[in-house]
């Protein structure tokens, strides 16, 4: 009984989390203030400007309510934000498979969060904010400390991302820079990989390389992207490496 009751508890607040990832989801690449109803504009519908009710606001239920449309002028809501409320929710849910109640859980919730807002970010925008990349940054950092308890290891693993940065860097957008919509998009994942590099131990972090590389290397195999068809591609380096951090954590 206590079980099922935490598993109520955490998919709640996994759908809470996944609204207001939504709200930074939107808000962040706009440069917009993410607290809407006490120091900026409140949430409102972006077709016809209708403000939000509580009640428009519960996730994921609203979905199933308002059958993804604005209960105003009827516009579909953008698929991208029930995709963040899902996936966040689920997240949390790995997150408490795996940590159970825990400050573990706590942390590992936050980051994939961050991770999920960044995947958002990128699917409309094209970009990595920077914002989400401090908050992913600082939680991964915690995470790291609380395991290892020291940050020799850190500094370690860090080096050697700053090398495979510089190898990515002139390997893929020296050579294949169709890859990328702009110069801008690929420091984003730079920024990105080294961050990889703080949250894994260098092993781990030099097979998260190797996944991402492996991955980039199927979607040009099979004409994914290439220079007629240029797309975003920051799945490919955050859901490796979430796989690693949340759906299938790895031991330090």
């Amino acid at each position: 009984m206590e079980n099922i009751f935490e598993i109520i508890l955490v998919v709640a607040f996994g759908a809470i989390f996944g609204s207001y990832a939504t709200l930074f989801a939107y808000r962040l690449p706009r440069d917009e203030s993410c607290f809407g109803r006490y120091f900026g504009k409140k949430s409102r519908c972006p077709n016809c400007g209708f403000t939000l009710m509580t009640r428009d606001l519960i996730p994921l239920l609203n979905w199933i309510v308002t059958c993804g449309k604005c209960r105003s002028c009827k516009t579909k809501i953008p698929r991208v934000h029930l995709f963040v409320e899902l996936t966040t929710t689920i997240l949390f849910l790995f997150c408490y498979a795996h940590f159970g109640i825990t400050e573990i859980f706590i942390i590992n919730c936050l980051i994939a969060t961050a991770m999920v807002i960044i995947m958002a970010c990128d699917i409309t925008h094209k970009k990595f904010t920077d914002q989400a990349l401090i908050f992913l940054l600082f939680f991964v950092t915690i995470n790291r400390v609380l395991f290892e308890q020291t940050l020799v290891n850190i500094i370690y693993s860090l080096l050697i991302g700053v090398v495979v940065s510089v190898i990515f860097y002139k390997l893929i957008y020296n050579k294949l820079n169709y890859f990328f919509v702009n110069s801008t998009q690929v420091f984003d994942y730079i920024k990105f990989i080294l961050i990889a590099s703080i949250a894994l131990d260098y092993q781990s972090f030099l097979f998260y390389f190797f996944e991402v590389m492996f991955i980039l290397s199927l979607l040009t195999i099979f004409k994914i992207i290439g220079k007629k068809n240029v797309i975003s591609i920051g799945y490919v380096f955050v859901f490796p490496l979430l796989w690693m951090l949340i759906i299938q954590p790895i031991n330090y």
